[in-house]
C-alpha cells in the first residue's frame, strides 16, 4: 500500500493537484455552513428566497461546467480554464464583503459562481490526464486518493471557520475563504503543467456529436448517480432534525454524528480506491447502493442515539463510493473525454444536492421526519436495479463536436 502511495504522489503535478484539492475543500467549508445565518441574519432574506438563491446559482453552476467541460476536450488549456475557475471564486466570496444589497448580490453571485463551478471537474480531468500519461494503473485509486483530500480540507475548514468568526465576525470567514482560493491560484499558476504538455499523446484526438440522451450506456450511470445523491441529501437535511425530535438527542448529539461519518469517509475512500484495482467501478458503486439501503433501513427503525452512531459506519461508506468511486465509473465510460466526464459526475452530485434539498424538506413535512428516510430507501432501491442492469462493459466511445 505504502508503495502504491509513493507512486501515486511520484507522478508529476499530482501532489500539487491534492494540495489544491484540500485547499478548495477548506475555503468552501469555511464559509458555507454559516451562509444561511449570514443571509438570514444580516440580509434580512427569508429561507425560502435563500433557497431560491441556491438553486439559482447550482443550475447555473451545471449550465457553465458542461459548456467548458465540453470545450476543453476538444484542446482548450485546462490549467488556463482551472486558473479561471479559481480567480471567479475568489471573485464570487469577495462579493459577500462589499455587496449588502440582496438582489444585486443575487445577480453577482449568480454570475461569479457560475464562471467559477468548472474548476472542480477540470481539477479531477486534469489529474486523470496526469495519471494516463505516467501509465499509473489504477486510476481509480488516484481518483479516491485526491478526493479524500477535498474530505479533508472540509473536515478542518468548519473549525476554522469558527474561529474566525468568532474572533472577526463573517468578514473573517469570506476573507479566509478567499485567501485559500487565492493560494491555490498562485500554485497553480506558478507549477501547474500547461494542457498541451501534459496531454501531448492526446491533442490530435477528433470529437464529434455526442448527445447525453442518446447514449443510453452514459445516461444510465448519470441517472444513478443523482439518485444516490438526491438520497443523501434529502436525508442530510432532516438527520438533525429526526435526532432531536424523534430520538430525543442534542446539537452535541448531532455534530457526534456528522465528525464520525466524517472521520470514517476518509479511510473509506483510500480503501476503496485499492479494491478498484480488484472489483470493477460498477460493482463497487452497487455495492456502496447496498450499503446506503442498509443505512435508511435501520434509521426507519432505530430508536436510540446508538443505532444511529453504528450506522454512520454504513453511510460513510455510501458517500465514499458515491465520491471517490463513482467520478471513475463516469470517467472509465468516457477515457478520452475526462473534462466532459469530470463535468457529468460533478453534474450528477449537483442536481442530486438541488432536488434532495427542494424535496426533503417538503416530505419532511409531510411524512415527518422518520419516514422521509423511505423516500431515500426507495431511490436508491431504483438505484440498484438500474445498476443490475446497466452495461457491464465501458460504452463505445462517445464524441462531441465543435
Amino acid at each position: 500500500m505504502i508503495n502504491r502511495f509513493v507512486s501515486l504522489f511520484s507522478i508529476p503535478s499530482y501532489a500539487l493537484l491534492f494540495m489544491c484539492m484540500a485547499l478548495q475543500g477548506m475555503g468552501i467549508s469555511l464559509s458555507t455552513p454559516f451562509l444561511s445565518i449570514y443571509f438570514t441574519e444580516k440580509l434580512g432574506v427569508s429561507i425560502g428566497m435563500f433557497g431560491l438563491y441556491l438553486a439559482v446559482t447550482l443550475i447555473a453552476g451545471i449550465w457553465i461546467s458542461t459548456l467548458i467541460g465540453r470545450r476543453s476536450d476538444l484542446g482548450l488549456n485546462r490549467k488556463g480554464v482551472y486558473l479561471f475557475s479559481t480567480l471567479a471564486n475568489v471573485l464570487a466570496f469577495s462579493g459577500y464583503l462589499f455587496i449588502h444589497d440582496f438582489p444585486i448580490l443575487f445577480i453577482y453571485m449568480t454570475v461569479f459562481t457560475a464562471l467559477g463551478a468548472p474548476g472542480m471537474p477540470q481539477l479531477f480531468a486534469i489529474s486523470r490526464e496526469a495519471v494516463i500519461k505516467s501509465q499509473f494503473t489504477e486510476r481509480a485509486f488516484a481518483n479516491s486518493t485526491l478526493r479524500s483530500a477535498f474530505s479533508l480540507g472540509f473536515i478542518t475548514g468548519p473549525l476554522i471557520g469558527t474561529l474566525l468568526l468568532a474572533a472577526i465576525g463573517f468578514k473573517g470567514i469570506f476573507l479566509g475563504t478567499i485567501g485559500a482560493f487565492l493560494l491555490v491560484a498562485l500554485l497553480v499558476f506558478l507549477f501547474l503543467k500547461s494542457n498541451t504538455e501534459m496531454k501531448s499523446n492526446h491533442a490530435e484526438v477528433k470529437i464529434k456529436s455526442f448527445r447525453l440522451a442518446q447514449n443510453p450506456d452514459i445516461l444510465l450511470p448519470f441517472l444513478i448517480l443523482i439518485l444516490m445523491y438526491t438520497a443523501h441529501w434529502m436525508s442530510s437535511i432532516n438527520t438533525a432534525l429526526f435526532i432531536t425530535n424523534n430520538l430525543g438527542g442534542t446539537t452535541s448529539d448531532v455534530g457526534l454524528v456528522s465528525s464520525i461519518c466524517a472521520a470514517l469517509e476518509i479511510p473509506f475512500m483510500i480503501v476503496l480506491g485499492l479494491l478498484s484495482a480488484k472489483y470493477s467501478n460498477r460493482i463497487l458503486v452497487l455495492c456502496g447502493a447496498i450499503f446506503g439501503g442498509a443505512y435508511y433501513f435501520i434509521i426507519l427503525i432505530s430508536n436510540a442515539m446508538w443505532q444511529m452512531l453504528a450506522a454512520q459506519i454504513l453511510l460513510a461508506v455510501f458517500v465514499a463510493v458515491i465520491s471517490a468511486i463513482g467520478i471513475s465509473y463516469i470517467q472509465d465510460l468516457l477515457p478520452k473525454m475526462p473534462g466532459y466526464a469530470s463535468t457529468l459526475y460533478s453534474n450528477s452530485s449537483t442536481i442530486g444536492r438541488l432536488l434532495g434539498s427542494l424535496v426533503g424538506g417538503g416530505v419532511a413535512s409531510i411524512v415527518g421526519y422518520r419516514y422521509s428516510f423511505i423516500f431515500c430507501f426507495i431511490l436508491i432501491i431504483i438505484a440498484v436495479i438500474m445498476l443490475a442492469v446497466s452495461g457491464r462493459h465501458p460504452a463505445d466511445e462517445p464524441q462531441i463536436s465543435t
